[in-house]
């Protein structure tokens, strides 16, 4: 079996495994003594020199012929519990000859689904994909650090040129050009605001943008976005909402699962398009790979706070406002680190719905204009989308639609 020394060991961590080593910890789990295996060995069975999982090396080499391959070496025992961990589990190997095998191995962890990227097996179908010839050696490690990471950078390229038209519709917008826009201020009011030009200084959105410029939509469906994203979904996109801003509005830690929420409710993901280079190095931050690791949950049973109102819930504000405490608890327990989001000009950063994110307003009147989009495949809908009259309007095969404007036709 494997062992380390060092706190980096969570990657050669395997809770069930743990738990087969240690069965009394069970109880303790269960009696609220213990919060999980991990919580364990990281405050008490490091220290006393547990064995993070139960992969026995001579068994588990032995066994599955792909490993070399998979390694691109003849492997020592020192891959064996990486390997599990990282493939092997997800395949239904087993880590040492007495283990249980699950039922679905490759099942997706979290009970709210999510995308074919969220599935243990993820890095083995991503390189079936390669293989097969679907995807090219630069979409097969962009999927890689997607699967890894939960956010990828994207350089637009060619479409770089779309970003001056998008930024004018932008501007021309937070002008009152456009009468009908609707505004979201939090220091002015709670609800979608008509322009005024108290906004202009101020942290705003205007919402829905992309319904009201067809230069806005075009920035969101330029192919080289778009290809990763139907690769991610498996299909034509259906955009549902989307926010400009001339600069950020300020948010603790949060996940677009539970304020953006959508039918398949870890189905769909969030795009930054920035307009300008960054004044503000960190307006904008992730926490890479939290995405797989973090289920804050309303009643313990509902992803959104929509969706537990939906259920007859009475969710208050004060409720709603602890997502970010609970949060920043688990990024403190599990060692996430804060990394700034920047997209320099003419890139774009897409993340998965369940990655937390932050925000802050940059100081003075300092311009970070951009444009926030939430997209998923062309079958999921909104829930605000649920009991009112929606619309679906097409551009170059794609599908979108807007709950700010749902009576109005799309503005060119």
């Amino acid at each position: 079996m494997t062992n380390s020394d060092s706190p980096q060991d969570r990657d050669l961590f395997d809770e069930a495994g743990y738990l087969r080593l240690h069965p009394g910890l069970r109880d303790a789990i269960a009696a609220g003594i213990v919060e999980s295996g991990w919580d364990h060995y990281d405050k008490h069975g490091r220290r006393e020199g547990r064995q993070p999982n139960d992969v026995d090396p001579g068994f588990y080499l032995k066994s599955y012929a792909t490993i070399a391959a998979d390694l691109g070496h003849e492997p020592r025992r020192g891959d064996a519990a990486s390997h599990f961990i990282r493939r092997g589990r997800a395949r239904g190997y087993l880590p040492n000859a007495k283990a249980p095998r699950p039922d679905d191995p490759s099942a997706i962890g979290s009970r709210f689904g999510g995308l074919w990227t969220d599935r243990p097996d993820a890095l083995d179908m991503i390189q079936n994909r390669f293989d097969l010839g679907r995807i090219t050696d630069k979409q097969a490690e962009r999927l890689r650090t997607w699967v890894r990471d939960g956010y990828v950078t994207i350089d637009l390229g060619t479409a770089t040129d779309r970003l001056a038209p998008a930024a004018l519709a932008l501007d021309q917008t937070f002008a009152g050009i456009i009468p009908d826009a609707r505004f979201r201020c939090p220091s002015l009011a709670d609800g979608p605001l008509p322009w005024a030009p108290e906004l202009t200084p101020l942290p705003a959105a205007a919402l829905d943008i992309h319904h009201l410029s067809g230069a806005i939509r075009a920035l969101i469906l330029a192919p080289i976005v778009t290809r990763f994203l139907t690769e991610l979904f498996d299909s034509p996109l259906r955009v549902t909402g989307t926010e400009g801003m001339l600069r950020p509005i300020a948010r603790a830690p949060f996940q677009d699962s539970s304020f953006a929420p959508h039918t398949s409710q870890r189905g769909f993901a969030g795009v930054w398009f920035g307009l300008d280079e960054p004044v503000a190095g960190e307006a904008m931050s992730v926490y890479p790979g939290s995405h797989p690791q973090t289920e804050f949950l309303y009643r313990d049973r509902f992803k959104s706070a929509g969706e537990a109102r939906r259920m007859g819930e009475d969710i208050a504000a004060a409720e709603e406002a602890s997502h970010a405490e609970q949060l920043m608890t688990a990024i403190r327990r599990r060692g996430f680190v804060r990394t700034p989001l920047a997209p320099k000009f003419g890139s774009a950063v897409v993340w998965h719905s369940d990655l937390i994110r932050e925000s802050v307003t940059p100081a003075g009147l300092d311009i970070c204009r951009g444009l926030r989009v939430v997209v998923g495949p062309r079958t999921v809908a909104p829930l605000d989308a649920e009991g009112a009259v929606t619309f679906l309007h097409t551009q170059d095969g794609h599908y979108f639609q807007s709950g700010v404007y749902p009576d109005q036709e799309p503005l060119d």
